[in-house]
């Protein structure tokens, strides 16, 4: 059996909130939108949903951006911190973290200034409007 990653799905609360995150600062383009149908409210058990679906493209790897408008739905995210049980997070990776850190840190939420790992990536978290966690990672120089 054949497994390979096509997409990583992301609930917002609000579309053109998302879209100022992901498309204009982390600047990923966006591929495709589209409205939901019922087909959707049958996939995620749900009945009834409405909503649009955005798709990015992260470098061939795509980031899906869904906002639900009805039913009424509750942010799991709010008190959550990195570390507790089920908050997941998005990796994207970056030319250069520390450029994209400086530019943004006054309108964007960064957990901590970027760091360098053990085998020499920078890394940095930053927390996109809905509280979701996206790590930005620029990969060590290769020798």
């Amino acid at each position: 059996m054949r497994h390979s990653a096509t997409h990583y799905g992301l609930n917002v609360s609000d579309m053109e909130t998302a879209l100022s995150f992901y498309r204009d600062l982390l600047g990923l383009e966006v591929t495709r939108e589209l409205s939901m149908s019922d087909v959707q409210g049958d996939i995620v058990g749900v009945a009834d949903v409405e909503g649009t679906i955005t798709f990015l493209d992260a470098d061939g790897f795509e980031v899906e951006l869904i906002a639900y408008d009805t039913p009424a739905n509750d942010n799991v995210h709010t008190n959550a911190l990195g570390h507790d049980v089920g908050v997941a997070h998005l990796c994207l990776e970056v030319d250069d973290v520390w450029e994209l850190y400086e530019e943004n840190r006054d309108d964007a939420s960064f957990v901590e200034e970027p760091q360098m790992v053990g085998n020499g990536a920078q890394i940095t978290y930053v927390r996109d409007p809905d509280g979701n966690y996206v790590e930005l990672l620029e990969p060590p120089e290769e020798n």
